[in-house]
């Protein structure tokens, strides 16, 4: 005779796993539907949906489970958006992450069909050449300064700030800086300071873009070029890269020879940087990867200490590691000094 099962585990971590898709697909549809920029104040379901022309029930219902998902409240009959929504997914918040999210959605979405990719492979060559798109890069670009202005450009000031000379700090470089708000956020943090974004033509136009928004024109300038071919400069205090070493990982002690000749005697090289750990299977930010490792057969993705240890052979006198918490996930810092 069977006997009954005695289960003592359950599933309550695989059922959010599915939850999980279905909130996220409630917070893309409001996203692309604009309705936050509706509910800085209480409004009614009826005032959305005709302000949407959307279906008047439907809307209702939706508004319900945005509500049940904790994006907006309801207060007799009307919705308003809760903090966290009014400040990252209103599209008239400076801090706003619709767009990042929407970009991020497409590699999402990528992987609808990763039960053919994992038995099949990579799709081939057409993949990799939209990876290499400055077209595509440039757009990427734009998107995710919202991560940086959304606490990790505050942040990241904030700890470049304490480093020992800083005050006396004349001239930065952000390395494959993109936006360039990292480089915005840390000048800004200092009385003198100038920088120099540097990174691909299409790219470092962006970055053009948003020194002007931020009216910094006379304290950040940007220089067009490919950091693993090109001159980068010299004499810099400090130069600071974020999320873009990977493309060297092939190369890696040959970019950070070139950074050290580029730092001053006394200066400081920071890399900001996912770090792969327990066998490359943490930390979860190594998931913002998978589509593109699927899809192409190309895995960027940096171990844990590989930076650090190529900044050590190639001359700096000390480096300090750390990891730090960022929306995304746990990445890793590691600051050199020469």
């Amino acid at each position: 005779m069977k006997e009954l099962p005695m289960m003592t585990m359950n599933y309550g971590k695989l059922y959010q796993f599915f939850t999980g898709s279905l909130k996220a697909r409630l917070m893309m549809t409001g996203i692309e539907l604009k309705i936050f920029n509706l509910l800085e104040n209480f409004c009614s379901a009826e005032d959305a949906a005709r302000d949407m022309d959307t279906h008047p029930e439907n809307t209702r219902r939706f508004l319900d489970a945005l509500a049940t998902i904790d994006l907006v409240e309801k207060k007799n009959g009307l919705y308003r958006n809760l903090p966290i929504a009014q400040t990252f997914l209103g599209e008239g918040s400076p801090t706003y992450i619709g767009e990042m999210l929407q970009m991020n959605e497409r590699y999402v979405d990528s992987l609808k069909n990763m039960t053919r990719l994992v038995k099949e492979g990579p799709v081939g060559e057409d993949a990799q050449t939209e990876l290499a798109s400055q077209e595509l890069w440039a757009k990427v670009t734009r998107a995710s300064a919202a991560w940086v202005t959304s606490g990790m450009g505050l942040k990241v000031a904030g700890i470049i700030s304490k480093l020992p000379g800083f005050s006396e700090f004349q001239r930065m470089l952000d390395l494959g800086g993109g936006h360039g708000m990292f480089a915005l956020y840390t000048v800004n943090a200092h009385p003198f300071m100038k920088g120099i974004v540097f990174d691909r033509p299409a790219v470092v136009e962006i970055a053009r873009e948003f020194i002007r928004e931020y009216g910094m024109e006379d304290r950040l300038d940007v220089a067009p070029g490919d950091y693993m071919a090109d001159d980068i400069g010299t004499d810099y205090d400090l130069i600071w890269a974020s999320a873009t070493l990977n493309f060297a990982k092939g190369n890696m002690d040959f970019l950070i020879d070139k950074i050290y000749r580029a730092v001053k005697p006394g200066g400081y090289f920071i890399s900001f940087q996912d770090g792969m750990t327990h066998e490359r299977t943490k930390p979860d930010t190594m998931l913002g990867h998978l589509a593109d490792q699927l899809t192409t057969d190309i895995d960027l993705s940096l171990d844990q200490g590989f930076v650090a240890d190529s900044m050590i052979r190639c001359g700096f006198r000390s480096v300090r590691s750390r990891t730090i918490d960022t929306p995304m996930g746990a990445m890793d810092m590691d600051i050199a000094r020469k």
